[in-house]
């Protein structure tokens, strides 16, 4: 096996702006033998299963955990208004004019997302220019001290405008998690590392309802109300958060100095027989143009979107749901958790699947699609007397819900080449996401809270329809470009040997 510091060859089917940029990148790249270089060949061949398995992991320890906590606070940064309003018996609205019937608090809440949305994009590029830990350090850093103004707020419009803020800063970071883990795993693996990642923030943000309820029990001490501790202290822990990312966060594998030159080669090798793009290629305008003209990824758009308008529905308005079901401030507060415990199970078990049994990638975004219509049907449209029953629709939603954004992110992960591509479908993917956060955050009507939201509960049935009758039909073109390709009448991604996974 060739060593680092050389210039990788690459077939004349590459994209030449690989090797452009090989050549800049020439002391962090690795040279492979043509034969590495061929698609569609045994990944791990020539490497010892042991000592794979143990840079693996050594992989996983160092980038996942941290990537998890800052996704973690991220989430609870972002969704924690429900809690401040709820706790010390709704404080939140009289100190800052949210109650009554105005939609002052559905403004607060999703004015959040439109520079989330409108960044997500430009923060790829100052990705790629400052790398990761800088980059994102630095992101989770700022909207810290953000959180911290947002707990000497006097009225609703400063919390609004420090929301905007808020969303600025943090759209660098899912886009950039996402595009991350596609860089270290070959696609065999990239599933399971998604559901990981996603879950277990998703998990660790549950907590934050019961933590910032007890965090609320601060009321009144140094002339501070519940709510702005939550805030003040929760903008305390980003911090400290920010602070580990610019110590432990990695960049790409090119990149990667807590590896030793013989475990680096290995996990390039390894991509590189994949789908030969664990080199760095420039992102620019020309290739985000091209790359906008793909179907697939507009697909991978809205079937996120869908998703998440689901997952965000239910992080704003589960207190709320609780509460009408019957159940008191405290006990709403405290039973949203175990919704997000139970979503390890499917997530787990579906990214398994995903990962390891062909052709099913798309039939688990099928599965999760019909789970969340199914939960959500149940919770918002059995009868109040069905309590058990409603409830149980929380968990089957919140699981499907859960499940599918890390499988959405991984198939579109593994559908395409190239670092650029990966850079700008992780951006246009999560940018989705945000409307997907704007629609779960405004759907769901003060009005219409005794009737169990029926525009934001109807809206999420039909567009997760959409998004498995989506993936039925992506399903259906994958297989045809397939055939296509191994009968030799194309490539896929511009690469001989590459193939979609169904």
């Amino acid at each position: 096996m060739s060593g680092i510091n050389e210039v990788p060859k690459y077939e004349e089917k590459q994209d030449p702006t690989h090797v452009e940029q090989a050549v800049r990148s020439s002391s962090d790249s690795v040279k492979y033998d043509e034969t590495e270089r061929k698609l569609g060949v045994d990944i791990d061949e020539g490497f010892d299963p042991d000592e794979v398995k143990r840079v693996t992991r050594k992989v996983d320890w160092r980038l996942i955990p941290m990537l998890v906590l800052m996704y973690a606070i991220s989430l609870i940064d972002r969704t924690n208004l429900s809690v401040a309003r709820t706790a010390n018996n709704d404080k939140f609205d009289k100190e800052l004019g949210t109650g009554g019937t105005n939609n002052r608090y559905s403004i607060i809440t999703v004015v959040f997302f439109a520079p989330y949305i409108v960044f997500e994009l430009p923060s790829q590029f100052g990705l790629r220019a400052f790398g990761a830990r800088l980059w994102l350090g630095s992101a989770v850093f700022l909207w810290g001290l953000v959180m911290l103004g947002m707990g000497f707020a006097q009225n609703w419009q400063t919390l609004a405008a420090l929301r905007v803020i808020l969303g600025v800063f943090e759209s660098a970071l899912f886009p950039g998690a996402a595009f991350l883990i596609s860089c270290w795993y070959p696609r065999k693996e990239l599933a399971f590392r998604n559901v990981v990642f996603y879950v277990t923030s998703a998990l660790g943000s549950s907590f934050a309802k019961v933590i910032g309820f007890g965090f609320a029990h601060l009321d009144g001490r140094a002339g501070l109300s519940g709510w702005q501790w939550m805030f003040i202290l929760y903008g305390i822990v980003t911090i400290l958060i920010a602070i580990l990312a610019y110590i432990f966060l990695v960049d790409v594998p090119s990149k990667a100095h807590f590896l030793t030159e013989r475990e680096r080669e290995i996990v390039m090798t390894r991509i590189e027989r994949d789908r030969a793009d664990s080199i760095p290629d420039p992102l620019t305008w020309a290739k985000i143009k091209q790359y906008s003209c793909e179907l697939k990824s507009w697909y991978f758009a809205f079937a996120f979107m869908s998703t998440t308008t689901s997952s965000y529905a239910l992080a704003y308005f589960m207190p709320r749901i609780l509460t009408i079901m019957g159940f008191n401030n405290v006990e709403s507060m405290l039973l949203g958790t175990p919704t997000y415990v139970y979503a390890i199970i499917p997530g787990v078990i579906c990214g398994g699947i995903a990962d390891r049994i062909p052709k099913m990638r798309g039939n688990m975004i099928i599965f999760n699609a019909i789970c969340i219509i199914v939960g959500t049907a149940m919770y918002s449209q059995l009868p109040a007397a069905q309590r058990g029953a409603r409830f149980a629709g929380l968990f089957i939603a919140t699981g499907g819900g859960n499940s599918n954004v890390p499988l959405i992110l991984s198939w579109q992960a593994v559908s395409i080449r190239a670092q650029s591509k990966r850079a700008f479908c992780s951006a246009l993917t999560v940018a989705f996401g945000g409307i997907g956060g704007i629609l779960g955050s405004t759907l769901f009507f003060q009005r219409e809270a005794k009737q169990s939201y029926p525009t934001g509960v109807f809206t999420i049935m039909g567009l997760n329809a959409a998004t498995a009758l989506g993936a039925l039909a992506m399903m259906a073109w994958m297989t045809m470009k397939n055939k296509k390709a191994k009968r030799g009448e194309g490539l896929i991604e511009d690469a001989e040997g590459f193939f979609y996974q169904i």
